[in-house]
């Protein structure tokens, strides 16, 4: 029996372990579980003219990707950054090691994320430096003078949430050392666009555009809007006016100057009257060449234009669908139909415009034909998760959903050698954007999933069928003017189950609605929870066009969550700056707002305590209103007082979702736009938790109980899980004691598949790490590397582990198995020494020991059979000894392989000069050697010798022990499996008396070579 050699108490109730002082999370690691089936918003795309396999694009909330195989891989090169956020992506045309980035993305609808400034890499993006410009917050565009690249021309849109004086454009003549802002129309102004003609690169034009974003709506056009043209290479602008341009107030501008003829200018405008405008004259007259919507459906968001290098005719605009013009922006139409839409970035190759890569809401496309096919590899995990929901299945499932791009599940270990390869994910909302989608607690095959404004959709996996379940259809005039609505949904309408009963499902709108027979039929159980504000329940958009999406709605709950300790308690977050509580099940509702709160902020998460009574955990995010700075809260007496928790965060740091630990009551997780944070005080301080996470906003925190594991849901780089929370939930009593090792949880021997074809350029995520994840912390490395022994439940040695020796917290997994046998250090392919590991172990009570600063730690576990698996534990316990013993085989096989090594390595050096005698005796010994070896091994080289010629016991041995694993688990033994095994034990015994036989006649020949002075040859049997 496994008994401790020293006691553990976990004290996680005990009060927070005082100090401020950041405890050491660093060596714990996330693992990013895609999907990239659906990728997320790239909104800057740019490629080399030198290199036809280079490429750079910038996504919305995922940073930075580089390919340099066309497209058919992507690597993150912006990880290690501060924001993720990018708005343009610039290669200098000079030298394409040279890369610039502008930070915050300048398509600024409801999701968009800051940045903090431009950014250049001279190594192909390896290293990054900030140049400055770091108040700017979205950058549209950046130009590059390919006559002189210390030249550089920056358009800024500015922050969109509240007036700036850093909007307008900026220039630097020496690289990026020393900047000057140039372009400058008023704090509520900034730069759209910016284009340049190649060969003319001291003309440029800029877009100026007002814009203003408030929750329930937003502003795009003023009256100093418009384009501006710069002579001297942007060091001074004018504003072009008449000549043909539109009238009054104008709105966004793409720009763009045809590479082919520098007088050829086109404009796309968000005006009254007209959508794109061509200068055949540099920009001195206009004319309207098209008012088509398809070209510019939504000007606020897309607005791109680009045209063909080679002929100023072909001309490119990027809305909704990829159009195409080739009589100079006259009739358009559209292409690129088989990719997503949504297109926000377009590149063409300046020496050659059949090369061309768009960004779109889905990712990107590539062609290489001009646009008459496309080609879109699978392979970026940028999604834009809004929240994620989780199974009680094993392994659980996790489901979310995504901007633009459905509601995905999908496991969190598939189980597969491959890794969560995208075919691993399913949709279970189509044509629609996704927003919350959870497994029903009840019956993990039904998925709840929402898109957008209160669409609400009950999938069941089995059948695939789906339900329409929302409470309440609108007609399409409530959907345009919602305050004529009796109900309201929010964009990101929430969905919750009741603790206290799976069956009880709840769906928020402006108020609770609640279902008990899986939304067949709702009934409202609160009143209107909002402050249901008329004025912000008109269209949104304006003054030039209306935008009503469903992304403005506003006066609506955000969240709704139950407490897990008391039936009937409900926690509800609104958009407009609400905390709402009922304790009766929604008879009775009150208004429990933190004071201070921001009456317009968005409570996107009310998290009650599973550990403490009256305990939850609210954070609010303002910065749609203006206000950037972190808003957390958490009440001990149901909301009748609330504290505010942002000690240690950052002044300007957006806070989008909060989740208290499960067992440890001084834990909390916080999601923040820049990653996730972690309090071990209850929020009274944070330090950073994003470890090895790019920064990346982090939507909505859960804990799977079963797992103990952390899964987030990010908006730009997919769902991210931390495997094991037990060290972090113990960490403070770990490092009071200096030293500790923590129970590993219970952990199952699942049989595994292996699709590992196709894993190239289609993304793969990575499983948990197979196996039994032991974790220990030390305050210093120790002198030695520590070394782990594995029990099993009699306190047997199973296998011995090399540990790391890092100082704070240590992880190494054990992979089930028993030590591996011997291994031949003679074979002709250093691949085929030998097994790297010994028997799967059967499951059972196991246990590990370590020591640490002189004291030993024991901790037991469990070992589980797979959920699926069909053998027996007895089945299972005969494979286990019959590959043991096999193990065994192999070890005496490949210790006689070494042994005989030894000899020939003696006989080559043996003289011949012993006489004939001793001559004839070394020949024999040599031949004879030549003979055993022949009968224990046929000493494959590559993996089809076994095709040309024969194997031998060893070879025979591999066979077995292949026919027992079943990825990795052993499998049943068939009776003619049993069969073959005994023929190899006689084969084996065979070889084994050939082999004693042949070192036994060395005898002889080891007294003649003593009495010639020579040195003996190794002579070691092998025992029965």
């Amino acid at each position: 029996m496994i008994r401790p050699l020293l006691a553990f108490t976990a004290l996680l109730l005990a009060p927070a372990i005082g100090a401020a002082a950041s405890l050491p999370t660093a060596n714990l690691h996330w693992r990013e579980t895609g999907p990239a089936a659906a990728g997320g918003r790239v909104t800057s795309v740019a490629g080399s003219s030198q290199n036809p396999h280079l490429y750079y694009l910038g996504a919305a909330g995922g940073g930075v990707w580089k390919s340099n195989d066309g497209g058919a891989s992507w690597k993150p090169v912006f990880d290690h950054e501060s924001v993720g956020s990018i708005g343009a992506v610039a290669i200098d045309p000079s030298n394409e090691n040279t890369v610039w980035v502008g930070t915050g993305e300048s398509n600024p609808r409801n999701d968009v994320s800051y940045g903090d400034g431009l950014y250049k890499s001279t190594d192909g993006g390896k290293t990054w430096k900030n140049v400055g410009l770091r108040k700017t917050q979205y950058i549209s565009r950046i130009l590059i003078d390919p006559s002189d690249p210390q030249h550089v021309i920056v358009g800024a849109l500015g922050d969109v949430f509240a007036n700036s004086t850093a909007r307008g454009a900026y220039v630097t003549f020496n690289g990026g050392k020393t900047w000057s802002k140039t372009l400058d129309v008023g704090p509520s102004s900034g730069v759209s666009d910016l284009a340049m003609n190649p060969h003319t690169p001291n003309v440029i034009f800029a877009g100026v555009w007002e814009f203003q974003r408030r929750p329930w709506t937003f502003r795009s056009g003023g009256k100093r809007d418009g384009i501006y043209r710069s002579t001297d290479g942007g060091r001074t602008w004018h504003r072009l006016t008449g000549g043909g341009l539109p009238t009054g107030i104008t709105g966004r501008i793409g720009l763009a100057v045809a590479p082919s003829d520098p007088n050829r200018v086109y404009a796309l405008i968000e005006a009254k009257h007209g959508i794109l405008w061509r200068s055949d004259d540099d920009g001195t007259t206009w004319k309207l060449v098209s008012s088509n919507t398809l070209v510019d459906q939504r000007p606020f968001y897309f607005s791109h234009i680009e045209v063909d290098p080679s002929n100023p005719n072909t001309v490119y605009t990027a809305s909704t669908s990829l159009a195409e013009s080739t009589d100079g922006g006259r009739h358009f139409k559209a292409i690129a139909q088989n990719v997503h839409g949504d297109f926000h970035a377009i590149w063409i190759a300046p020496n050659d415009p059949n090369r061309m890569i768009v960004g779109e809401d889905g990712g990107y496309a590539l062609t290489v034909n001009g646009g008459q096919t496309w080609a879109f590899w699978a392979n970026l995990p940028i999604g834009q998760f809004y929240r994620v929901g989780l199974g009680n299945d094993n392994p659980y499932t996790i489901c979310g959903g995504l901007q633009d791009n459905n509601s995905y599940c999908g496991p969190s270990n598939s189980l597969d050698i491959a890794g969560i390869t995208n075919a691993a994910w399913y949709a279970v909302v189509y044509d629609d954007d996704g927003q919350w989608a959870i497994p029903d607690p009840h019956d993990p095959n039904i998925i709840w999933s929402d898109g957008q404004d209160g669409a609400l959709f009950r999938f069941d996996r089995t059948s695939r069928e789906y339900t329409f379940a929302e409470p309440y259809f609108t007609s399409v005039q409530q959907d345009y003017d919602i305050a004529s609505s009796p109900y309201r949904f929010n964009w990101e309408s929430p969905i919750g189950f009741a603790p206290w009963n799976p069956h009880t499902i709840w769906f928020g709108g402006n108020v609770v609605f609640q279902t008990t027979d899986r939304g067949l039929t709702w009934k409202p159980i609160s009143p209107d929870l909002t402050r249901n504000d008329k004025a912000h329940q008109g269209p949104s958009g304006g003054p030039i066009t209306h935008d009503v999406t469903g992304a403005e709605y506003t006066d609506t709950i955000l969240d709704i969550e139950g407490s897990q300790l008391s039936r009937g308690e409900i926690w509800v977050g609104t958009d407009d700056g609400l905390v709402q509580l009922t304790r009766d099940g929604g008879k009775y509702w009150k208004n429990v707002t933190p004071p201070g709160a921001n009456p317009n902020g968005r409570f996107e998460t009310v998290a009650p305590s599973p550990l403490q009574r009256g305990t939850a955990y609210a954070v609010e995010d303002s910065h749609l209103m203006g206000d950037n700075a972190p808003e957390v809260w958490v009440t001990n007496d149901y909301g009748a007082h609330w504290r505010s928790i942002t000690n240690g965060l950052p002044h300007d740091l957006w806070t989008r979702s909060i989740r208290p630990d499960i067992h440890n009551p001084n834990l909390v997780y916080l999601g923040t736009e820049e990653g996730v944070w972690v309090s071990y005080d209850r929020g009274t301080h944070w330090q950073s938790l994003r470890n090895n996470m790019p920064p990346v906003s982090v939507r909505d925190i859960r804990i799977q109980p079963q797992f103990d594991d952390l899964v987030i849901a990010t908006h730009g780089r997919s769902i991210w899980v931390m495997d094991d929370l037990r060290p972090l939930q113990q960490l403070p009593n770990a490092v009071k004691a200096g030293a500790m090792l923590f129970a590993p949880r219970t952990s199952y021997e699942y049989n595994l598949t292996n699709n590992t074809e196709g894993t190239y350029t289609n993304f793969a995520a990575k499983n948990p790490p197979y196996g039994v994840p032991i974790t220990y912390y030390q305050a210093k490395p120790q002198a030695h590397v520590p070394l782990l022994a594995i029990l099993d439940a009699s306190g047997r040695v199973v296998r011995t582990l090399k540990g790391t020796n890092l100082a704070g917290l240590n992880r190494i997994v054990w992979n089930f198995t028993t030590a591996p046998p011997v291994q031949w250090t003679g074979a002709a392919n250093p691949a085929f020494a030998g097994p790297s590991d010994g028997a799967t172990v059967v499951p059972g009570s196991y246990g590990v020991r370590i020591s640490l600063d002189g004291r030993t730690y024991v901790r037991s576990f469990a070992v589980k059979p797979d959920p699926q698996a069909t053998e027996t534990l007895a089945q299972m316990r005969e494979s286990y000894d019959a590959f043991a013993e096999l193990n065994n085989l192999y070890s005496s096989v490949d210790t006689m392989l070494n042994h005989l090594d030894r000899i020939g390595k003696a006989l080559a050096g043996e003289s011949t000069s012993g006489g004939s005698a001793v001559r004839e005796a070394l020949a024999t010994a040599r031949s004879g050697r030549t003979a055993v070896m022949a009968q224990l091994t046929a000493n494959y080289t590559n993996g089809e010798d076994s095709v040309s010629r024969p194997g031998a016991l060893r070879e025979n041995l591999d066979g077995a022990l292949s026919s027992l694993q079943s990825f990795p688990v052993q499998g049943i033994i068939t009776q003619a499996a049993a069969q073959f095994y005994a023929r190899i034990d006689a084969e084996y015994r065979a070889a084994r008396n050939a082999y004693n036989a042949y070192v036994r006649s060395l005898s002889a020949l080891n007294a003649r070579l003593r009495a010639a002075g020579a040195r003996a040859l190794p002579v070691i049997p092998m025992e029965p």
